[in-house]
């Protein structure tokens, strides 16, 4: 998901085999609907969004490497971080959400939010027996 969605960020049109959303025009547009009409304040929460994301996607995908590196401290550790940066930043979106009176996105930003929950606590308590990440 993050990696699609910092791609989708840099690609905002449509190519081959991509349809991307034009999100710089998305946020002048929400950012306009509060009074805040330069579009620099767009631009530049862009570019935050972007690298927190890709940031999280580092974080989820070295839990990954170590899950399969069978190193389970270290998938554990990377994994929370990248689980609760991921909380925090649906949170963030939701809250935008809010403001932005963006019903359909808060939805998406909100079964995003749970399916990391659950995402966690599978990871959490799936039994070890059955698992792939025998010692």
């Amino acid at each position: 998901y993050w990696l699609l969605n910092v791609i989708d960020k840099v690609i905002n049109k449509p190519i081959f085999l991509w349809v991307g959303k034009d999100r710089l025009t998305q946020f002048q547009d929400y950012f306009s609907s509060i009074g805040l009409q330069d579009p620099s304040i767009a631009l530049g929460f862009l570019i935050f969004v972007a690298i927190a994301e890709a940031i999280i996607f580092v974080l989820v995908a070295l839990a990954l490497w170590f899950l399969l590196a069978k190193n389970e401290h270290m998938a554990r550790k990377f994994f929370f971080w990248g689980t609760f940066a991921g909380l925090v930043m649906f949170s963030f979106f939701t809250i935008g959400d809010q403001i932005f009176g963006d019903r359909k996105e808060l939805l998406e930003h909100t079964i995003y939010w749970v399916a990391l929950i659950v995402s966690w606590g599978a990871y959490v308590y799936f039994p070890r027996e059955s698992s792939f990440r025998k010692e």
